[in-house]
């Protein structure tokens, strides 16, 4: 009789590490799918924030060609002047970063 009880009492404490367990797995399941669509989520955004940013390159590249284009027109117009500035510029930066 007491081996009887002993089997129903292990069979019940088997029974319940078995519904741990599946509970363990699914719980992990459950985890990885969300992990899995958080991570599908972020690439999407990504990918959509890496299209947006490639259709605005040639805007930017034109916009900067056109900056560089006005600073080489001034340069040729007024040396002295833009030699003047670039100097005073040189001078305030190096100002800056000597007295840290």
């Amino acid at each position: 009789m007491a081996t009887s009880k002993a089997r129903d009492t292990e069979t019940g404490f088997e029974k319940a590490i078995d519904r741990v367990r599946d509970n363990v797995k699914g719980f992990a399941a459950s985890a990885g799918e969300t992990a899995a669509g958080g991570v599908g989520s972020v690439v999407d955004y990504g990918a959509d924030g890496l299209k947006s940013v490639a259709h605005k390159v040639p805007q930017v590249e034109d916009w900067a060609d056109s900056q560089i284009e006005q600073a080489r027109d001034a340069v040729r117009e007024q040396p002295l002047k833009m030699m003047a500035i670039a100097a005073g510029v040189g001078a305030l930066f190096g100002l800056f970063f000597l007295r840290r």
